[in-house]
């Protein structure tokens, strides 16, 4: 009786364990994991925009600077002198890699319309796509649009000598 209690009850605690995130980023000294449950308290927002294929679709996610608060990052009045130098690098799983100001993605210094999508049209992303798709809705070009994103850094540029 007891094993046929305590085989599932490790094989349910073992899975929560090995979960793998579903979102990762970096604060410039350690990574931060995000699970399906942290994920989905984050508030959403909605980007009506052209696709790639010239269709008007609305992409739904995370706003980018809501994920940069929960790290956090400087912000807001915080965010000036030597902290205006930080940038935000995103990697998708080709290497491809876009980066932002942390000022772009700051409320207090422009409109922010930039999210991780994780739908489309209200369907989950295609697997061309992946889990999690930059949108950025006020950019005139998708080349800051990667698809398949594997992380996100906040860093400072490295200036040569």
């Amino acid at each position: 009786m007891k094993s046929s209690i305590l085989l599932p009850a490790f094989f349910c605690l073992t899975s929560l364990l090995l979960a793998e995130p579903v979102f990762r980023i970096h604060d410039g000294k350690e990574w931060r994991d995000f699970d399906a449950s942290s994920w989905e308290k984050l508030p959403r927002a909605e980007i009506k925009s052209m696709a790639r294929d010239n269709t008007e679709r609305t992409y739904s996610g995370v706003p980018l600077a809501e994920i940069l608060k929960a790290v956090p990052v400087p912000a807001g009045p915080t965010l000036r002198g030597p902290e205006m130098e930080r940038v935000v690098v995103i990697t998708a799983a080709d290497g491809y890699k876009v980066s932002f100001s942390l000022a772009e993605l700051d409320a207090s210094f422009r409109k922010q319309n930039v999210i991780l999508a994780d739908r489309v049209d209200g369907k989950p992303l295609s697997d061309h796509e992946g889990k999690r798709m930059l949108v950025c809705g006020d950019d005139l070009r998708h080349s800051r649009w990667i698809r398949q994103i594997t992380g996100v850094v906040v860093t400072r540029p490295v200036m040569p000598e």
